[in-house]
């Protein structure tokens, strides 16, 4: 027996380029199956892994003794194939690819569509093939995965992408961290009520985002985003200047190293939709400077806006302008500088063309909005957001947003998106409501009882599982203060039980809901004897 499998073996060493000829034009890998592979050659962890187009695959092989592994990817009609060597850094005998199926097939340096983890080494990602039209298109792809003499296969499925529905939630204010990557794993209630400060969080079923959020910076996080970014588009570049220092805003200067606005040398104060300062980071401007513009200065590169005001851009406020414009010819990034004074001064960038079109790029676009006569600027300056699992998250930060306004998290992607055929939305609103709270019970018709048990009972606009303190206090001589920890339950709604001292028959009693040392509900009652 032992005689007879190391013969095996080596006839199997010396017809190893027909094996892999044979596994790369004629392996059935549609059934996930191996198809030449000793006892430690290569396994796949998933015989067929399954993701949106548009979406990160990631292809875990276990490779044996072996340090080096060859994957090839290949469609069956033979319009992609590509093969990437990998090496085991680590020598734990595993090896993952992460395969950006946004990113595959169109970009022209292929090995940008390709990763491993940190631990082990990407080697050459080397595309057989001619670049496509787009991202990698749906469909079965061909795995075969080659370590030493010995060689597997399995199954890509790329599925269609697409914008589903959206969902608002809340969550207590001491979860998250402010984190939008910690959402998916955190209890959440769905409402469309929340209150300041608590999390909002607005989930929205869009498969296919993962590769885009991967790729590529988001414009709407650039020094200039245009709202269209559409080469030769008439639209609004809106400017976002950070201020690090207090200064007194009399000039405000964007200068477009390259790529600036055809005739922009000709726009003026006319031109200007929205000029102010943003206070407490909402993307809205809570100081208007529009009025205190006394003059505005162009040239073919370069925008000037006198001011003449009283107000002050402090440390850690945003001073925000918008202004009509008419795109370049070209697309791609552009340098640009802007300054306030010039002592606040900012460098970044402008993206024309698909790359730069939505807030998140190639088309997807996330924002927040403001119903009523109040205008979101900067529509990402109060989101974070999180990609999982065919999800959009998104975090709003409540705490800068104004208690009795409604407000709206939508995601658009465009039908300009490589991703895309159609355009795509979906969104959610939530109401900002004060934290406060109203006990219930006891009552005039339900008072509490002295030498006996009081529960009290109260509904809070807090979120569900927010930890509460209920304080029962009493006067007089002999005086006393009852302090219960609860938690709002999912119904909004609490309670807690005490016992009062028979002392306690006739005098009024406190009630009092405290939420993280501050009193969001009070009310006082007399107790009564208990008979």
């Amino acid at each position: 027996m032992g005689r007879e499998s190391r013969r095996r073996r080596a006839i199997r060493r010396a017809v190893v380029g027909l094996v892999v000829c044979s596994l790369l034009f004629t392996a059935g890998v549609g059934s996930g199956g191996a198809a030449a592979q000793g006892a430690d050659g290569p396994v796949f962890a998933d015989a067929v892994t399954t993701e949106p187009r548009g979406d990160v695959a990631r292809l875990s092989m276990r490779i044996g003794d072996h340090d080096r592994v060859t994957l090839m990817v290949r469609a069956p009609d033979g319009a992609y194939d590509t093969r990437v060597r990998a090496t085991d850094a680590d020598g734990d005998g595993r090896v993952t690819v992460s395969l950006n199926t946004f990113r595959a097939g169109w970009t022209a340096d292929e090995s940008a569509a390709y990763a491993v983890g940190s631990e082990d080494r990407l080697t050459s990602v080397r595309r057989r093939t001619d670049r496509l039209d787009g991202p990698l298109p749906s469909g079965r792809y061909n795995l075969v995965a080659v370590a030493g003499t010995d060689s597997t296969s399995a199954t890509l499925v790329v599925e269609p992408n697409g914008v589903g529905s959206a969902t608002a939630a809340t969550v207590p204010r001491d979860r998250l961290d402010g984190d939008a990557a910690t959402v998916p794993g955190t209890e959440r209630v769905e409402t469309g009520r929340v209150a300041v400060g608590d999390h909002a969080v607005v989930a929205i079923n869009a498969s296919g985002l993962g590769g885009v959020l991967a790729s590529t910076r988001p414009p709407g996080r650039n020094l200039v985003y245009p709202t269209d970014s559409t080469p030769g588009a008439s639209t609004t570049h809106t400017v976002g200047i950070d201020a690090d220092r207090s200064v007194d805003p009399e000039t405000v200067t964007v200068e477009y190293a390259t790529g600036a606005p055809r005739g922009f040398d000709h726009v003026g104060t006319d031109h200007i939709r929205h000029l102010g300062i943003d206070v407490d980071g909402d993307g809205i401007v809570e100081r208007d400077l529009e009025s205190a513009v006394t003059a505005v200065e162009t040239t073919d590169n370069a925008l000037r806006i006198d001011l003449a005001t009283d107000a002050t851009l402090a440390a850690n406020e945003t001073l925000l302008v918008q202004y009509r414009a008419t795109n370049p010819s070209g697309a791609g990034p552009h340098e640009v500088r802007a300054s306030v004074d010039g002592t606040v001064e900012r460098e970044g960038q402008v993206v024309y063309g698909v790359a730069g079109r939505g807030t998140l790029g190639y088309g997807v676009d996330l924002g927040l909005t403001a119903a009523g006569d109040r205008t979101v600027v900067d529509p990402l300056a109060a989101v974070d957001y999180h990609y999982a699992d065919g999800r959009l998250y998104a975090l709003v930060n409540t705490s800068t947003l104004s208690v009795g306004e409604r407000y709206g998290v939508g995601l658009i992607r465009w039908g300009v998106s490589p991703l895309a055929t159609e355009t795509g939305a979906a969104a959610a609103s939530v109401e900002l409501t004060e934290r406060r709270a109203t006990v219930v019970t006891p009552s005039a018709d339900d008072p509490p009882i002295a030498g006996g048990e009081t529960v009290v009972r109260a509904e809070t606009t807090l979120a569900p599982t927010t930890e509460v303190v209920v304080e029962v206090a009493g006067t007089g001589p002999d005086a006393f203060l009852f302090q219960r920890p609860t938690r709002v339950g999912p119904d909004r709604r609490l309670a807690a039980t005490f016992e009062l001292p028979p002392t306690a028959e006739g005098r009024p009693i406190t009630i009092r809901i405290v939420d993280d040392g501050r009193v969001v509900g009070e009310r006082r009652a007399t107790a009564e004897a208990n008979r």
